[in-house]
């Protein structure tokens, strides 16, 4: 008797599971919630610092140094990577099937949709800083320098125009696959800090003849910048998943995407360190000589999967 209920049961539950589903109006409202894991970006930076010798809080006789006057600064430049992080997504959409109004034509397997939503990834992580041709890195070759990025957090809003492709149902279940293209507006928070040596071990402008005042002005001093950048991201998406038809006009999904949002690129027209070599971000005692910064995160890409009800009408 116990093993003739279990077995109506049981069926009893496959046959809810796999009757012909409802939830097709036109029209629908959808609202997600789920978690996303953000590959770890490259970062790129540049400045136009002229390096210590030349900066005259430094060396007061910066101009009798060769290359410290030219019109043309050779500047800076740095790279570093970081891990990927794992963060929070949701988001809400308002799509518009074909499907009641082109039931026996293939138009009626697509759905276009507009979609809102907030990925908010939490790095929390440090990454030494590798110089490259520019100014200081014969100071950080040397172990007179060392620095480092810190990446602390990377918040997009994005507004994406999606095209659905839906499947032919099974039962209750409609696997589907979409595309979808849009902007994302986007902060990150970003800590850049360097130290030099002390005076002992600094070797910038150990040739020149006041290599003793340079060495006691520049030990000790820090670069630091500590800023929430943004920049507006276009990329583009890839969707899949599959609905459950719930009732008459409510369905609960699986959502997974996963998106190239392009590169991050802050202070295009140059934003200012809040330090640098310990002095304010300019290279004359008079202001004359401003420095700048810009810094680009490449490979901003993410997956993530979350549950979406959705209501049709």
């Amino acid at each position: 008797m116990n093993a003739r209920r279990t077995f109506l049961a049981a069926a009893a539950a496959v046959g809810l599971v796999f009757a012909p589903g409802s939830a097709r109006a036109q029209f629908y409202l959808s609202g997600l919630a789920g978690a996303e894991f953000t590959a770890g970006p490259n970062v790129e930076g540049r400045d136009d610092d002229r390096g210590a010798v030349c900066d005259e809080f430094i060396n007061p006789l910066f101009a009798d140094v060769p290359g410290c006057t030219d019109p043309v600064r050779q500047g800076d430049r740095w790279t570093n990577t970081f891990d990927g992080a794992v963060g929070i997504l949701a988001g809400a959409a308002a799509g518009y099937s074909f499907r009641d109004r082109f039931p026996d034509r293939l138009l009626g397997r697509f759905r276009l949709e507009l979609e809102y939503f907030i990925r908010d990834s939490t790095y929390d992580r440090d990454s030494d800083v590798r110089f490259g041709p520019g100014a200081s890195v014969a100071a950080q070759q040397t172990g007179e320098l060392t620095a480092e990025d810190r990446l602390g957090g990377m918040v997009g809003r994005h507004v994406f125009g999606n095209l659905y492709f839906d499947f032919s149902n099974v039962g209750r279940f409609m696997p589907w696959a979409g595309l979808g293209v849009g902007a994302g507006f986007t902060d990150v928070a970003y800590v850049m800090s360097g130290v030099h040596s002390d005076a002992v071990r600094i070797t910038s402008g150990a040739d020149l003849p006041n290599a003793d005042q340079i060495a006691r002005n520049l030990a000790g001093t820090v670069y630091s910048e500590e800023a929430d950048l943004h920049d507006t991201m276009f990329g583009y998406q890839v969707l899949f998943g599959v609905d459950y038809a719930l009732a008459e006009s409510v369905s609960l999904g699986v959502k997974g995407r996963w998106g190239d949002f392009g590169s991050f690129d802050a202070f295009r027209d140059g934003g200012t360190w809040d330090r640098l070599r310990s002095h304010e971000s300019n290279l004359r005692l008079d202001g004359s000589e401003p420095v700048a910064y810009e810094v680009e995160f490449d490979g901003v890409e993410s997956f993530g999967v979350g549950l979406a009800l959705k209501y049709h009408f």
